[in-house]
């Protein structure tokens, strides 16, 4: 690996090190504002190449967020219970 892809991969980490400490709402903000310059008409290649990929995993990160929410959540059973959040199309799990 060369020394700018290792100083590219680096860069990349930092960023996404920074981005972890966003919330999902702050992350999806940044990602319209990604799919904005992507929209512009006057955007160079390599500039569309950069907002797609930061998209991309910013993208990603958020659905690792939704994911980690999705695992936390209870929702209350018929008896006042709870049960563990299942994301399987709404089958009902407790009979």
């Amino acid at each position: 690996m060369s020394e700018n892809t290792k100083g590219a991969a680096r860069e990349i980490q930092g960023q996404e090190t920074q981005w972890e400490q966003l919330n999902l709402d702050e992350l999806l903000q940044q990602v319209n504002h990604c799919i904005t310059q992507l929209e512009n008409p006057q955007i160079s290649l390599e500039d569309s190449f950069r907002y797609y990929e930061e998209g991309i995993r910013k993208l990603k990160m958020c659905n690792d967020k939704v994911a980690q929410i999705e695992k936390k959540m209870l929702v209350i059973n018929s008896q006042g219970g709870l049960d563990e959040f299942y994301t399987d199309g709404g089958s009902d799990h407790n009979g």
